[in-house]
Order: C-alpha cells, then sequence, then structure tokens
C-alpha cells in the first residue's frame, strides 16, 4: 500500500514538475509582430515603432514601407489628399530588435500603414499609426490589446504552487495514517 502511495506521489510531482517546463519549450517571440507605443498619435507628435528582441534574424535588412497620406515625402506638409508610400532599408539589431521613431509634422492627419519585411527571414510586421488632426481636441484611451496572446491561465503562479504543495501534503499525511494504521494492526 505505501509502495502505491509514493508512486503516486513520484508521478504527481513529476507531472507538476514537467508541464511548466513544456510550456516555456516554445521560443514566443520568434517573428513576434511590431507595435507603436501608441495607437493614435496627434499631429506633430511622435510615436515608437517597437519590435521585440527575436522578431527579425540578428542583424536581418527589413524593408520599411510607410504609406498614408503624402505618405512617399513623410512631411505631409503641403498636399494631404494624396496616398503614396515611402520605402526604406534598416537593418535589425544583433538581438532581432528594432526600433523606429516617426516623427508628424503639424499638417499630418489621417491613418498610416507601416510594414517591416525581413529580407532573410521573409517575415512580415504590418501595423498602423492613426493620426488626429492638429485642430481637433479628443480624448483616446489605448487599451494596449497588442503584443502577444496571454495563453496562460488568470491562477496565480503562487496560487498553482500552493495548490500543488497542498496536494503533496494531502498524500504525504495520507501514508502517514495508513502506515500508523498497518502498524497498529500488526502489533
Amino acid at each position: 500500500m505505501f509502495k502505491k502511495i509514493l508512486a503516486a506521489v513520484a508521478v504527481t510531482a513529476g507531472l507538476l514538475l514537467a508541464a511548466p517546463a513544456a510550456a516555456n519549450a516554445v521560443d514566443y517571440t520568434d517573428g513576434a509582430q511590431c507595435k507603436f507605443d501608441v495607437s493614435v498619435v496627434d499631429a506633430g507628435s511622435s510615436a515608437t515603432l517597437i519590435c521585440i528582441p527575436g522578431t527579425w534574424s540578428p542583424g536581418e535588412a527589413i524593408t520599411w514601407t510607410v504609406t498614408g497620406q503624402d505618405g512617399s515625402s513623410f512631411k505631409l506638409a503641403s498636399f494631404t489628399t494624396a496616398t503614396s508610400s515611402l520605402q526604406f532599408t534598416k537593418h535589425a539589431n544583433a538581438d532581432g530588435s528594432d526600433v523606429l521613431s516617426v516623427t508628424l509634422p503639424a499638417s499630418a492627419s489621417g491613418q498610416y500603414s507601416v510594414v517591416g519585411i525581413g529580407q532573410t527571414s521573409g517575415h512580415e510586421c504590418p501595423t498602423t499609426l492613426t493620426v488626429l488632426p492638429a485642430d481637433q481636441a479628443s480624448t483616446v484611451v489605448d487599451p494596449g490589446s497588442g503584443g502577444l496572446a496571454h495563453t496562460g491561465s488568470v491562477v496565480a503562479t503562487w496560487a498553482a504552487w500552493a495548490g500543488g504543495s497542498l496536494v503533496v501534503l494531502g498524500l504525504i499525511a495520507l501514508a502517514i495514517v495508513a502506515w500508523i494504521r498497518k502498524l497498529k494492526t500488526t502489533v
């Protein structure tokens, strides 16, 4: 009986310790999406496009394309009705990350599409930035939902460990009670 309980405890402990290791075995950052630090910006303001480490191959050349109203000049100062593109190439950092800083003129407005394509990996990162005209006052709440999908549990890690510990302690207590009963019956 005691051997069976000990075997059950060993299997349970093994499963509890192996599950987190299996979940962490996948590199979730490889080929991740890039994201602006804000989704809506006022004309004349700045925004930063951030690609986390592992998004690109180390040192990879990235072709960035900006499309929007008069996007080819990216100054947006005079003619704001034509949609056109600007394309340029930049190399990723040694860790596969990249950062683009964008400063928009006071006359900018509308939605701008920024797409990066890795020339080695072929990975594509599309994102958009909405620019409010300078004369339009508005309050925008960014839910901040971008980035990686949350695929984990809603239970805190410490709660899972505490629950697992209580199960193990309960099994140990049952084993001790069974052992004491066996001793009483044999004496």
